[in-house]
């Protein structure tokens, strides 16, 4: 099913895009992350609304994580394939979950165009008018019938129905639930477990850490050669004070080649840093 909806996906993305890219001129301004003239696709996997976001110049794993509220660990388990390969390509689609409030389904008063990209569904074999109005977005039928000028009920996997816009100023927190965090004391009893597993490796090297908010509560770390999925541990000799936080992926090649580590807020606040890079010692498992 799933490898189905990402072929069906990518179809209808690529005919979009072509006509898109005959209608619109590159420009030298500023990168934005969505604008008035992107459109972006929206899916329902197990219940959960999905919107596909295209990748634009200078935009990176992080920036969209920022944009969306996201937790870069979030965005990983909606894309797992960025964490052996963080390199965001133009023109890559990313997989962003998204809670209902943040689609607008009908234009308000003082409404601007410029200020909100469209989504559009994308109609799924067994998908039926009647459900994709009123039980996916709870609108009417005949709204919907009326915006997207159908002449009938009938429906065929792959077309596109405009249910909504989503805003060019991003998410806010306040609509992401809260997220559940391993516990320290779990993180710091699996350095134990992980010894008759992987390989032991005892370094030192810069650090630097993710400042975003959304990351507060998180203890994660990026590696170049770790373990997915296991735990390190981040010593701050200034300190002395350790963190652990569980590898979810690798280092993006956009960092320079002395980062040793990256961490997220959270960790790197148990260990009082303040600098953007600082000195610190590794102990991982690859």
């Amino acid at each position: 099913m799933m490898k189905h909806l990402l072929s069906l996906l990518l179809a209808v993305f690529s005919t979009a895009l072509m006509a898109q890219s005959s209608k619109t001129k590159p420009t030298n301004g500023p990168t934005v992350v969505l604008s008035g003239k992107d459109t972006l696709y929206l899916t329902i996997e197990e219940g959960k609304k999905i919107i596909h976001h295209r990748a634009k110049p200078k935009q990176t794993l992080f920036s969209l994580a920022r944009f969306y509220c996201l937790g870069l660990d979030e965005l990983y388990e909606y894309n797992p394939r960025y964490r052996t390969d963080p390199t965001l390509k133009v023109g890559q689609l990313v997989a962003i979950p998204t809670p209902n409030i943040a689609i607008k389904r009908y234009k308000r008063k003082g409404f601007k165009n410029a200020l909100h990209t469209p989504v559009y569904y994308v109609v799924q074999p067994g998908d039926n008018l009647y459900q994709i109005s009123k039980r996916s977005f709870d609108m009417p039928v005949d709204s919907v019938k009326v915006r997207n000028k159908l002449k009938s009920d009938n429906l065929v996997p792959g077309q596109l129905l405009h249910i909504g816009w989503i805003g060019t100023e991003g998410f806010q927190p306040a609509w992401r639930t809260e997220k559940k965090s391993d516990p320290v004391e779990v993180l710091a009893g699996s350095i134990e477990e992980q010894k008759t597993q992987y390989k032991e490796m005892v370094s030192q090297g810069i650090c630097t850490w993710t400042n975003d908010q959304t990351d507060a509560h998180d203890f994660y770390a990026l590696h170049r050669e770790a373990a997915i999925g296991s735990i390190l541990a981040v010593t701050n000799p200034a300190n002395r004070k350790t963190v652990h936080a569980k590898v979810i992926g690798r280092i993006p090649p956009n960092f320079s080649k002395r980062i040793e580590v990256v961490l997220s807020l959270g960790a790197a606040q148990k260990i009082s840093a303040t600098e953007a890079e600082f000195l610190t010692k590794l102990k991982y498992f690859y």
